[in-house]
Parts: C-alpha cells; sequence; structure tokens
C-alpha cells in the first residue's frame, strides 16, 4: 500500500506546485511606465497625462493643451483634470501664470484676439490672444458649449 501511496502523494504535490501564481509573466503586471517631467506644448488625448509627472513639487499648476478635445488640461498637484471654461482646476485658482517667452504665433498678426460673446442677462464676453491655447479651446467651445458669438475681439 505504501507503494501506492508515495507516488500518488509525490504527484498531487507535483500538480499544486506546477499551478503556481503565474502573475510574473502577466503583461498587466509589468513595471510601469517611465513618467517625464518635462510638460510637453500638447498631449494628443487626455490620457498620454498619465505620462507626465503630476504632484506637489512637480508641475503643480502647468496646463498643457489636449489636441484631441482642444481643450487645457492643468496639474493639481495630485493628478491631471480638465479646466472648465478656462478657470483652473482646484488647488490651482491663486496660482501666478507663468510668463509667456515664446515667440507670437506666425498666423496671427500682432495683437489679433479671439472672443466669444455670450448674450443673455449674465452674458459676458471673453477674449484671449489668437493662437494661444485658451484662444484654440474658445474657438472650439464658443458657439457649441457656451452658445455665443465668435469674434475677434471684446467691444471696449
Amino acid at each position: 500500500m505504501k507503494k501506492l501511496i508515495f507516488p500518488i502523494a509525490a504527484f498531487a504535490m507535483a500538480a499544486f506546485v506546477a499551478c503556481g501564481d503565474d502573475s510574473s509573466s502577466d503583461p498587466a503586471s509589468a513595471a510601469p511606465a517611465t513618467k517625464t517631467d518635462v510638460v510637453p506644448a500638447s498631449v494628443e488625448k487626455f490620457y498620454d497625462t498619465d505620462n507626465i509627472t503630476c504632484s506637489e513639487t512637480v508641475n503643480k499648476c502647468k496646463t498643457v493643451v489636449v489636441v484631441g478635445y482642444t481643450e487645457v488640461a492643468q496639474c493639481n498637484g495630485v493628478r491631471w483634470d480638465m479646466q472648465t471654461l478656462q478657470e483652473p482646476v482646484a488647488g490651482c485658482e491663486n496660482a501666478v501664470a507663468p510668463a509667456d517667452n515664446s515667440a507670437p504665433a506666425t498666423n496671427a498678426p500682432s495683437g489679433a484676439m479671439v472672443s466669444c460673446d455670450i448674450p443673455g442677462a449674465v452674458g459676458e464676453c471673453m477674449e484671449f490672444a489668437a493662437g494661444s491655447p485658451e484662444a484654440v479651446a474658445l474657438e472650439s467651445q464658443c458657439v457649441s458649449v457656451l452658445m455665443g458669438v465668435l469674434g475677434k475681439g471684446c467691444a471696449k
């Protein structure tokens, strides 16, 4: 009887070992991609911001244009969030806007503006320098989202 039980027990133990955890070969358990501390001028999709570091000490309140949505994403110190109507995300309300050291857009004349005149009792006119990320977002949202009239500057 011992001759029969020992081989069966050995086979059973080998079967349990062979059915171990295979998570090391699972691609989903692979190490996460390395994040960059450099904020590009734009990304194709909002999910591309997952590859850009966002923390209290790195990139807090910096912005990036999301081309797929023609919107602006901003780092709130924890994660990237989309701005709504060009308003800063929570945590960046009092952040000082960085100085724009870039060259002016070549396709826009100096001083050119993009505006959105929103009618109604609480309506307003918003304007931004042509070619800026804010102007690009305003152009895409003025008529469809804000139900305004797109123009080249607010009446003074």
